[in-house]
């Protein structure tokens, strides 16, 4: 089986059961109203959560797959040609009526693609999308994981607004070629509770700090007061802490 920008194709068929259980699970416990799939490849998981919902869509920019979504009887209403990076998810879901906060994203994409498209979907000031469900490298997970002990620059921006939670490993023989590196499903939740910072005050100090992220904040800080003109005042305790180390109120005493 060939594979398209890079994807491995699910083959497997107790993991899409997997999959397609927890998404309805997602979605009746939730109050969403919608449930979105971006770039949905074979229909693999398509053809078994598109009843899940009255206002099931996909979201999908390559035209050569739209033979296969009308094929499980996707109507051109259900059928979004658009880049997902290219253009604010909001004003996709209001071009079908929808609103952010009504809806549940699912994905299992390119695995190069994960980062890009976690940023532009979750890393907003006030994120509204209720849930997420996604294949991921495992690599990726150990990075945005709630609990992981090094908190990436991608861990700043999601766990501030969502609880970032592992499923269930996926095997490399459950894919068509079967890729060499691990997977697994994880679920994102919203949060009742956002993380209280300067959001954008967040993103100046992460872009600043987190290029430098083996090196202590009191190293770090020299560099960018002596190459931008930027002081912070790290309090004395945190001078030889990593980014990494920092919890939220820390990071938050660093920043306001």
């Amino acid at each position: 089986m060939s594979t398209y920008l890079w994807q491995n194709f699910l083959k497997d068929s107790q993991i899409i059961k997997c999959i397609s259980d927890s998404i309805q699970s997602l979605f009746d416990k939730s109050w969403a109203k919608a449930l979105i799939e971006i770039w949905p490849w074979k229909w693999a998981i398509t053809k078994r959560i598109f009843k899940i919902s009255d206002s099931f869509f996909v979201i999908e920019k390559d035209e050569t797959m739209l033979s296969y979504l009308q094929w499980i009887w996707l109507t051109d209403k259900q059928i979004i040609m658009w880049d997902v990076l290219e253009q604010d998810i909001v004003d996709i879901l209001w071009s079908v009526s929808i609103c952010e906060n009504e809806a549940i994203v699912v994905w299992n994409l390119p695995y190069y693609i994960t980062s890009p498209i976690f940023k532009h979907l979750f890393w907003k000031e006030e994120p509204k999308l209720l849930w997420g469900f996604f294949m991921i490298q495992d690599e990726v997970w150990e990075k945005i994981r709630s609990d992981a002990n090094k908190k990436s620059y991608l861990w700043w921006l999601l766990n501030r607004a969502y609880t970032v939670e592992y499923v269930k490993t996926v095997p490399a023989k459950c894919f068509s070629p079967a890729p060499k590196v691990k997977s697994c499903l994880v679920r994102l939740t919203k949060k009742k509770n956002v993380e209280r910072v300067d959001f954008e005050s967040l993103l100046e100090f992460l872009n600043l700090f987190s290029p430098y992220s083996r090196k202590t904040l009191w190293k770090i800080s020299k560099m960018i007061r002596k190459k931008w003109g930027k002081s912070y005042d790290i309090p004395e305790a945190l001078l030889k802490s990593r980014l990494e180390e920092l919890s939220w109120n820390q990071l938050e005493e660093i920043i306001s």
